[in-house]
């Protein structure tokens, strides 16, 4: 399904998905490295040429199709497709990403759960503190 993209209705399918999420404009403004103020102007449809890197960043933060978000699909949810490929493109882009690939290669599966509750807890951390 294409759609044009139409600022109001992309506004209020990024509310509504920060809502869903139950994230503040803070939350999400800090996870792509903009201001509230920003954001604010995002969901208004205020914003008429959005960034597609920038809506992007958004969709993957609150875990959404970045297609729903554009009004490409009607589809809320990432489909497992989607996710693999977020992560692939992460694993291809991020030094960082790799470096920690490798670093828990061959790990136990204890030690594997160990690092993921690190950066649950890390993540969940960061957040509380804005």
């Amino acid at each position: 399904m294409s759609k044009t993209l139409d600022p109001k209705t992309m506004g209020a399918r990024l509310k509504s998905a920060r809502v869903l999420r139950g994230k503040t404009l803070e939350e999400v403004a800090t996870s792509v490295g903009m201001n509230k103020t920003s954001i604010m102007r995002y969901e208004r449809g205020q914003i008429k040429s959005p960034k597609i890197p920038v809506l992007n960043a958004i969709a993957a933060y609150l875990r959404v199709n970045p297609a729903w978000l554009t009004c490409e699909s009607d589809q809320i949810e990432m489909s497992d497709n989607d996710a693999l490929d977020r992560y692939l493109e992460m694993v291809e882009t991020r030094p960082e990403i790799r470096a920690l690939l490798k670093s828990i290669d061959g790990a136990d599966p204890q030690e594997v759960e160990a690092v993921v509750n690190f950066f649950t807890a890390l993540r969940s951390s960061e957040h509380r503190s804005y």
